[in-house]
């Protein structure tokens, strides 16, 4: 079972540690507000009983305030309810954006990207009820429960004495549905995440399969994963409908027997109604935030499923990348390899590549596809090291520079740019190539010292790779250095090295 309150969420997400605040506070004003009202209905019902409606004024101050006391809880509660969602957009956002930026920096080759987008997508919006629901109810639980029992106690002893035997049954209850609701919610998200692969994968296959006429074939195995979805949902959904139903059998049924306690003793005498009456009132609300932590706790299962890997990898290495060395405005800076090796699932890839690109040059890594290419680039840059030996490195005349200090004076253009967020609804509709060249000229207001470009001209047309090269040409002239990735005859035209990552050797392009 996991716990109600990861400590790492509340030491990384800045946002999650403000809600605990603000709904420690507002769950506390709560609570004082509901025990004024218990008192006032049982002290205004006690005498309008006893003494008549109309007689006195204190009845009349007694409804005023109690009138006054609903209005604040009503505030209270939409308060609540306001900074809840605001805080569980924030907490969302803020873990996917460091997430984000924890992959962006991670090796690539080690990334599930299939898992991690089931995660950061449906998985992670189960924080919202988590958030909004579940967490202001383990809240009101640490804080009301204590004071309504204390408040209790005041009035009635007997009446506390059977909420403390009865109180416990709940939550011993909840672990066994917790233990058992885990595994079930991290098997309903495994076959989510399956799924959502199968489809992608079928969907960026579909042309080929329909050339083929295969595309009907790959019907089945979507039914299959659909219906394995669907069971491990149903699972969820049964367990969770028992657990409420009990959850509410045990809350009804303790304070069914505090009512009939109360009742007997007083038609004995041993309770005056004003006390009766209050206990009555308050009682409930001694169970009430159990209840909701049992109700609320499967809303909260798929959040917490997702946030604990989450924080699993926050948690682990720091994203980004030590900083050394210093680059200047017009320091030059060259790439060296030496004997490079990368050993990963398909073998060594690239294998003992060597080869240097000097600033002023144009030097391009030629060879086929899958054989390493991109992992020297990520190399350089500090971030492909799981299983790499030799030497990928940046060297100005001082020394060695990595991370940062690097990667402000550095242009990395990935085949697939990822573009500002902030605009993406003016850009989703721009091809791929056409998102390359924005995200290109976006990178050269840096003025940078070294270019490290992966396939740039892949998806440009002729003409749109020409004028590319030429502004690279143009940076090179000035000074920079440029390392592409490519097997483009038109980038190799252009070239002033080509270092073969296949053979290992690097010559002079003629």
């Amino acid at each position: 079972m996991s716990k109600p309150l990861d400590p790492r969420l509340v030491r990384l997400s800045a946002p999650t540690r403000r809600w605990i605040i603000i709904i420690a506070i507002l769950t506390a004003a709560k609570s004082v507000a509901t025990v004024v009202m218990g008192v006032l209905i049982g002290v205004t019902t006690a005498g309008a009983i006893e003494h008549g409606i109309e007689q006195t004024t204190l009845n009349t101050q007694a409804l005023t305030a109690l009138v006054l006391t609903v209005l604040i809880r009503g505030a209270l509660a939409w308060a609540e309810a306001r900074f809840a969602e605001r805080a569980a957009n924030e907490v969302v956002v803020d873990l996917r954006a460091r997430t984000l930026t924890h992959l962006a920096h991670s090796d690539p080759r080690t990334v599930d990207q299939g898992r991690w987008r089931t995660l950061l997508g449906h998985g992670i919006e189960g924080l919202g009820p988590y958030l909004t629901g579940y967490l202001p109810a383990l809240a009101a639980t640490v804080i009301a429960t204590p004071l309504m029992l204390a408040v209790v106690w005041y009035l009635d002893t007997g009446s506390m004495l059977i909420a403390l035997v009865t109180l416990p049954l709940i939550p011993v209850f909840m672990w066994l549905v917790g233990t058992l609701t885990a595994g079930l919610t991290e098997r309903r998200l495994a076959d989510l995440s399956a799924l959502s692969d199968q489809l992608l994968d079928l969907i960026a296959g579909l042309p080929t399969l329909r050339v083929f006429r295969r595309h009907r074939d790959m019907a089945r195995e979507v039914d299959r994963l659909s219906h394995n979805h669907a069971t491990s949902t149903l699972h969820v959904l049964k367990i969770a409908f028992l657990s409420s139903f009990v959850l509410e059998f045990l809350a009804t049924l303790s304070v069914a027997i505090v009512a009939v306690t109360i009742g007997f003793r007083l038609l004995a005498g041993e309770l005056s109604l004003v006390v009766g009456l209050t206990v009555l009132i308050i009682i409930p609300e001694v169970y009430a935030p159990i209840r909701q932590v049992g109700a609320r706790f499967h809303d909260a299962q798929d959040g917490l499923a997702a946030s604990g890997e989450i924080l699993d990898l926050l948690s682990s290495t720091p994203a980004d990348t030590p900083s050394r060395g210093e680059v200047g405005a017009s320091t030059s800076i060259r790439v060296v390899f030496d004997q490079l090796t990368a050993t990963g699932r398909d073998g060594d890839r690239p294998d003992r590549l060597s080869g240097v690109a000097e600033p002023g040059q144009l030097t391009v890594l030629w060879g086929p596809n899958g054989s390493g290419k991109t992992t020297a680039l990520l190399a350089v840059l500090g971030i492909a090291t799981e299983g790499v030996t030799g030497r990928a490195e940046a060297l100005t005349p001082e020394g060695p520079v990595t991370g940062p200090a690097l990667w402000e004076h550095c242009v990395y253009l990935p085949q697939r740019p990822v573009l500002d967020p902030t605009s993406i609804g003016d850009e989703a509709a721009l091809s791929l190539g056409q998102r390359q060249l924005v995200a290109f000229n976006r990178a050269l207001g840096r003025s940078p010292r070294l270019l490290l470009l992966d396939e740039p001209t892949a998806h440009l047309d002729a003409a749109s790779a020409r004028d590319l090269l030429v502004r690279v040409r143009g940076l090179c002239d000035a000074g920079a250095t440029a390392l592409i990735v490519s097997h483009d005859p038109l980038v190799a035209d252009f070239a002033d090295k080509i270092v073969e990552v296949d053979s290992r050797a690097a010559h002079p392009h003629a």
